[in-house]
């Protein structure tokens, strides 16, 4: 019993078994390496069986409660962890903080763009040589914000604890003599 085929499939069904006719017609019938036909679901068309995808790369998860966190002598209320490359390697990074409530990091520059994700909290940023309270823009949890190369800017966990990750091309730095 032969089923008719409804407009678009019947269009899917002639581009099918016009490739397949190509590909027999280029490759020949005894090509070894040739996917054997399938059946298109639906249709009375036989279409060839996509290759085997090769093995690749694997995904590896990075947990950040098993990174190396780091708090700056110099910098209260911070914690840092680098979850993808270094400072000094050259190549993408990701670097995770925290800073505690009314944590700041003064005035400072980056040789490199940074964009910054808000993870949780609302992390306040101010771009200026001067650290203004009143000059500061909220970037609330799941925001993103781009520091420039060798903008100076400030950032401060005015209202709460903060949870932010910075992500550039390294190598890269931060420099606290601005001038």
């Amino acid at each position: 019993m032969r089923r008719t085929l409804q407009p678009l499939h019947a269009v899917l069904a002639l581009a099918v078994a016009l490739t397949c006719t190509t590909a027999h017609a280029e490759r020949g019938p005894d090509t070894p390496d040739e996917p054997p036909p399938v059946e298109a679901p639906g249709s009375d068309t036989v279409m060839p069986a996509a290759p085997a995808e090769p093995p690749g790369p694997t995904a590896q998860a990075i947990i950040p409660a098993q990174a190396n966190w780091v708090e700056p002598p110099n910098l209260p209320g911070l914690q840092a962890a680098w979850l993808i490359g270094t400072e000094t390697a050259l190549g993408p990074y990701a670097l995770r903080l925290r800073l505690a409530q009314g944590g700041r990091i003064g005035v400072h520059v980056h040789p490199d763009d940074r964009i910054t994700t808000v993870l949780s909290g609302t992390l306040y940023v101010g771009f200026g040589t001067i650290f203004d309270e009143t000059r500061v823009q909220p970037i609330p949890a799941g925001a993103v914000y781009l520091a420039p190369a060798d903008q100076p800017h400030y950032v401060w966990a005015r209202d709460g604890d903060v949870e932010y990750q910075e992500s550039g091309f390294a190598p890269t730095a931060t420099n606290f003599d601005v001038r």
